[in-house]
């Protein structure tokens, strides 16, 4: 496609329409690109902007490991990129991919139960191929700075790739713990202090480990442990 709404919108519409799912939906543009908690995202031609539909990708109790899962799929992809440093490419709680330490892909996970009763996912992600938006409270990076001189259609592929190997590996939350190991081999700030941002208040402490459902284990000063299923992060180490 070439100029679209968002391209989660539309696979979203494709399952309430019928598809079976496995869509993958592509646009040069977004006009009404959003991130988590409804923030806007800048959507210009020269990134790639692409969703994922799938139906009944696994049980409910589950589904809240699809985040990790996926960044696992993205680092891997971004990681086999020509010209890219591998060991550059990190995963950052829960799954913003950074690259040298600045954000370039951003993943927005959207989930709704149909009048059939199935349950569909959209994976959506946005990659800074060329592009990158200005005046971000974090740095921000494209795949171009970083020695990247393939094309758009290059990163869907290999995108579309890992993101498909990942799912495999997970086998729908009965190999979990796998998906875990990746994830913490490949992530930012283990060890590291770091502020978790929350609606109401900011915490901050050093990031200990993912606990059997993904979730961020945090010990503040006086060693206590606090468990985070949500939140911003911010690296400080």
């Amino acid at each position: 496609m070439q100029d679209v709404g968002s391209t989660n919108t539309v696979a979203m519409e494709a399952a309430r329409a019928g598809d079976p799912g496995n869509l993958w939906v592509t646009a040069t543009r977004q006009l009404e690109g959003r991130g988590r908690r409804g923030r806007a995202w800048a959507s210009e031609p020269g990134n790639l902007y692409s969703s994922l539909l799938l139906m009944e990708p696994a049980p409910l109790s589950v589904l809240g490991q699809l985040p990790l899962v996926v960044a696992v799929g993205l680092q891997t992809a971004l990681a086999g990129l020509p010209a890219l440093d591998r060991d550059a490419v990190r995963i950052k709680w829960p799954n913003d991919i950074l690259l040298h330490g600045a954000k370039c892909v951003g993943i927005l996970i959207e989930s709704e139960r149909l009048a059939t009763g199935q349950q569909a996912v959209v994976i959506g992600t946005g990659i800074n191929v060329a592009l990158k938006p200005e005046g971000q409270p974090y740095k921000v990076a494209t795949l171009r700075e970083c020695g990247f001189s393939g094309t758009v259609e290059d990163v869907f592929h290999a995108v579309a790739l890992g993101i498909n190997e990942a799912l495999a590996l997970w086998r729908r939350g009965e190999n979990f713990g796998e998906v875990r190991r990746l994830w913490l081999d490949r992530s930012a700030g283990l060890g590291q202090m770091i502020t978790v941002n929350l609606p109401d208040r900011s915490v901050s402490g050093r990031f200990v480990d993912l606990d059997l459902q993904g979730r961020l284990l945090l010990e503040g000063a006086n060693g206590a442990l606090e468990v985070f299923s949500a939140g911003d992060v911010f690296l400080l180490g």
